[in-house]
């Protein structure tokens, strides 16, 4: 991952380089949440290395992130992975959400609506990437694991609709593509409206029950498959099932 923040894919007519700010997070065997974020690249960041052996001593799920800013500013509180909690001030339900695409034009301004309606403070947030996580949040609500995919399923199936009266998707949004990770699981959708070659999201089975996904394989082991777009996707860490659900 370290090296991927100066030789990763980048969109068309745009100069190398994710190296923004980087963001690493996980879940325990307990349940306990850790989040690890920090200006600049991966590649050149010693608290990096910190941050990833911490993450390989106890992680039951990971994310990471290498940010390349399109919307919002280049801050810690703007890198990749973004916390929420469903009660906002109350954690408890934390979950943590990493997005790669960017909303615009009225559907941004959309959620962020819903998102102050709902009296989510990231909707005050100069990053497209939050105001959508707390947004997120307000949907989902505080809701047993059991019924998270369903509820998830159904926010981002609005958030869809919303966006086709545009019309023209790309008015919308580049991608939605998202990973949000929870105790239970990874949650997972690939969604795009132009350069699909680019907002690629794809999986591998690591272990036995154990998966890996990235927006490019990360490895030259057989198995990577393109998700689905349109398609909600939770890798379960007890059972160690995967569900899908069609959102579009």
């Amino acid at each position: 991952m370290r090296h991927q923040a100066s030789i990763g894919k980048v969109p068309p007519d745009n100069p190398p380089g994710h190296e923004d700010s980087w963001g690493v997070g996980w879940f325990d065997t307990s349940g306990q949440i850790s989040l690890l974020r920090q200006v600049g690249s991966a590649n050149t960041s010693a608290y990096f290395v910190f941050a990833s052996e911490a993450a390989s001593k106890g992680a039951c799920v990971f994310l990471g992130h290498l940010r390349k800013a399109s919307c919002g500013a280049v801050t810690s509180d703007n890198a990749h992975p973004v916390r929420i909690d469903p009660l906002e001030g109350k954690s408890g339900d934390s979950l943590l959400v990493i997005h790669n695409g960017t909303l615009k034009g009225e559907l941004l301004n959309w959620v962020r609506s819903e998102g102050a309606a709902w009296g989510r403070s990231e909707a005050r947030s100069d990053s497209d990437t939050v105001a959508l996580a707390g947004w997120l949040a307000s949907q989902i609500g505080s809701v047993s694991p059991e019924q998270r995919l369903t509820k998830l399923a159904g926010a981002l199936r609005r958030l869809l609709v919303q966006a086709a009266l545009e019309g023209d998707a790309t008015r919308s949004y580049t991608a939605i593509n998202l990973l949000i990770a929870a105790p239970e699981g990874l949650y997972a959708l690939r969604q795009f409206s132009k350069n699909p070659d680019y907002y690629t999201l794809a999986a591998r089975p690591l272990t036995e029950g154990g998966w890996v996904l990235a927006s490019e394989p990360t490895d030259h082991e057989p198995g990577w498959e393109a998700l689905t777009p349109g398609e909600l996707v939770f890798y379960g860490t007890k059972d160690r099932t995967v569900q899908k659900e069609m959102v579009v």
